[in-house]
């Protein structure tokens, strides 16, 4: 595939109405910034960097996505929910029901679940579930290129909160 028929599908993809991550082209037609507005988050790239732009569906999603693999192996969808990226196990092993794809939505949801479940009594153990989803979805994305920065302080809250409470199995 050609720098210039990777550019063509990105941008055609993310000019369409509703489109969760918007394009924003650089001056010398290069490359682009890949924006979701939802959450502020952004990724550089370069066209020549991808070595395959593919549109797919899936039927647990309403709306197609754009998958985007890199010439590095790195690979991540544009999605109905933004940015989208398969979880990363390295630091936490092997999850049970580890869902395949995650999105920086799913970040605020498991995070808001594990603080719940640390305020009740008896919960740690799920709560630590929770915060090993956490870990596998920040390392997916990481892998995928994605900052994570503004993330991390708020996993590092929830493992300490986690600490001092003490894990009752």
């Amino acid at each position: 595939m050609t720098p210039a028929e990777t550019k063509e599908r990105v941008l055609a993809f993310t000019r369409r109405p509703m489109a969760p991550v918007v394009a924003i082209e650089d001056g010398d037609g290069r490359g682009a910034r890949l924006l979701e507005p939802g959450s502020g988050k952004e990724l550089r790239l370069r066209w020549e960097e991808l070595s395959q732009v593919e549109e797919r569906s899936s039927p647990l999603r309403p709306a197609p996505y754009l998958l985007l693999v890199f010439n590095d192996g790195r690979q991540f969808a544009l999605a109905d929910v933004g940015f989208a990226f398969a979880p990363a196990t390295s630091n936490t092993g092997p999850l049970p029901d580890l869902p395949a794809v995650f999105c920086f939505r799913d970040f605020r949801h498991l995070s808001q679940g594990v603080e719940a479940l640390l305020a009740e009594e008896g919960r740690e153990k799920e709560a630590l579930g929770g915060i090993l989803l956490c870990i596998a979805l920040l390392d997916g994305a990481r892998a995928a290129g994605l900052d994570v920065s503004r993330e991390e302080p708020r996993l590092d809250q929830l493992l300490r909160a986690l600490e001092q409470r003490g894990l009752k199995v």
